[in-house]
């Protein structure tokens, strides 16, 4: 059940990510809304009905973005990879940790696209744009995670509350 959930919820960043923030190219430049959703899931849930959720969620992102196959699918494996464990080792409040994770998710997707752009052309230059791009990303995970942090927790509680009856699955 917690996999159709999440599935339904990463069809709905999914739908957001690429017909509104689109339309705001220079407000939100590319912020992949995707990377918070996959940060929760991977600090704060159960394996169970993660891993096909993320799996599908950067096949879809692939499909849909029209840039290079794989970026988006090697970015969630990687975050999926990383940052598994991370509340094991890193004690820190929750919202703080969301916001590292997601910061250095946020590195991981540039650098992981900025390796496969130069890979493609066969140079490696510095652009400024991109620069910006990077960081009025970060500028967005600064405003935004904490409100991301607080509206996942409770919304994945309460669908945990009437899917396991009070029960939680993971904190």
């Amino acid at each position: 059940m917690h996999f159709l959930v999440y599935f339904i919820f990463s069809v709905l960043l999914i739908s957001i990510q690429t017909t509104f923030l689109p339309a705001f190219p220079r407000f939100f430049a590319q912020y992949d809304l995707l990377i918070p959703f996959v940060a929760y899931l991977t600090l704060f849930r159960s394996s169970i009905g993660m891993l096909p959720v993320i799996l599908i969620s950067g096949c879809m992102m692939d499909l849909l973005s029209g840039g290079p196959f794989g970026i988006y699918t090697s970015t969630y494996i990687l975050i999926l990879i990383c940052f598994r464990n991370a509340t094991i080792y890193f004690h820190f409040k929750k919202t703080i940790l969301f916001q590292i994770v997601i910061i250095f998710s946020v590195l991981m997707e540039n650098l992981i696209s900025g390796i496969v752009i130069s890979l493609h052309d066969f140079s490696l230059e510095f652009s400024l744009y991109a620069a910006g791009i990077l960081v009025t990303q970060f500028i967005w995970v600064f405003i935004s995670s904490p409100l991301i942090y607080f509206m996942f927790d409770l919304i994945f509680n309460g669908i945990d509350k009437l899917i396991t009856g009070g029960l939680r699955e993971k904190t």
